[in-house]
């Protein structure tokens, strides 16, 4: 009702027990008689247009770190977060880059807890990581790190205090047996294990307790841009339910969709037309997350400072978060998105503001 107060509001109004309508127009009080009452309907249309949709970029909520653009140590800061994962009872898992460790936090307490590796210390050993990037957590709270610089998975069991190797071996290489510098992680129901083996331009697929692995996308130190090639992967998404495996091609300025159930080649669904800014565009994307509910792409496009929301066949995507090409520190803008994950139920998106040290929140209209 809030358009009566424009001289151009038009209302209809439509009487159920008559089936009569009527049209009102120029009402001088803001609400007129056209008070809700049983038995009517009323359409209130401004300027004979459809109301807008929410309006976009999202304004985001700082759910972990300062959230002012600096870094720190503190259990309630960061430095450089990269991935993220949310479980069903709304505890958000960080991966601190620079701090060498794994943030756990109950979502509005911004002081969280380490749950794996040491605070401000490098290593391979079994408690101490070399740069961690992507994560992922099964329903028992078990932690599967990319250990990136140290080239291995880490599992950290729940409540664990230290972890075991679940792929590579910590050497870096280009056999079945061995990861280089890796980023992307996803991990399925079985508890096999995909890794964007970044350096070597592949996706791999460790089974449970496999000492070596198969290749699902991408051929063993070739780069290229055609649908067989990748140039070096970085996040990934595994979407079981449909037996897909989407991949941030990130030099390659694209996401790849792979079927993991049997073999095959890449298909593009959001980007490939050349590194860029336009809206069918992406420059060096991070990350990526899937809606089960829509089925739309959710795209960390770092280098655009923004994510990016691509409906199932569409040809361009649409800012919802960030503005593209502009680093920022205020509630709509963010400095470099390395990762984008939605909650449960699809109400929140949740991004990695990794050069602004903090993780946003964002309310899906």
């Amino acid at each position: 009702m809030a358009c009566l107060a424009f001289g151009n509001c038009r209302t209809l109004t439509y009487a159920k027990s008559t089936g009569l309508c009527q049209l009102f127009s120029d009402i001088p009080s803001q609400y007129g008689s056209l008070v809700a009452q049983a038995g009517f309907v009323t359409l209130t249309v401004i300027d004979d247009r459809r109301l807008s949709p929410p309006l976009l970029p999202l304004h985001g909520v700082t759910v972990a770190g300062y959230g002012n653009g600096t870094s720190g140590n503190a259990n309630n800061a960061l430095r450089n977060p990269w991935g993220l994962a949310i479980t069903t009872n709304n505890q958000l898992y960080v991966s601190d880059l620079y701090n060498y460790r794994i943030m756990k936090l109950k979502i509005g307490n911004l002081t969280g807890s380490i749950v794996a590796g040491t605070t401000g210390v490098s290593g391979s050993t079994a408690t101490t990581f070399t740069y961690p990037a992507e994560i992922a957590v099964d329903a028992a709270s078990n932690i599967y790190i990319v250990d990136t610089n140290s080239f291995r998975v880490m599992l950290w069991r729940n409540n664990s205090s230290s972890g075991i190797i679940a792929a590579g071996n910590g050497t870096s290489g280009s056999s079945i047996m061995l990861i280089s510098v890796s980023i992307g992680l996803a991990v399925d129901l079985q508890g096999n294990i995909y890794v964007a083996d970044s350096n070597n331009h592949r996706v791999m697929k460790w089974a449970v307790n496999a000492t070596s692995a198969i290749v699902m996308a991408g051929v063993t130190g070739v780069a290229g841009s055609d649908n067989q090639h990748l140039n070096k992967p970085y996040g990934l998404y595994l979407d079981e339910s449909n037996s897909y495996l989407y991949i941030a091609d990130f030099k390659n300025h694209r996401i790849q969709r792979y079927r993991v159930d049997i073999p095959s080649n890449g298909t593009t669904v959001a980007g490939g037309n050349g590194q860029g800014s336009a809206g069918n565009q992406l420059n060096l994307p991070y990350g990526v997350c899937v809606s089960k509910k829509t089925g739309d792409i959710y795209i960390a496009d770092k280098a655009n400072h923004r994510i990016q929301r691509w409906s199932v066949g569409a040809t361009t995507g649409i800012t919802v978060v960030g503005t593209t090409g502009v680093s920022g520190i205020n509630a709509t803008q963010l400095n470099g998105a390395s990762n984008v994950i939605l909650d449960m139920d699809e109400t929140f998106l949740y991004v990695s503001d990794i050069d602004n040290h903090r993780v946003q929140q964002y309310q899906l209209p």
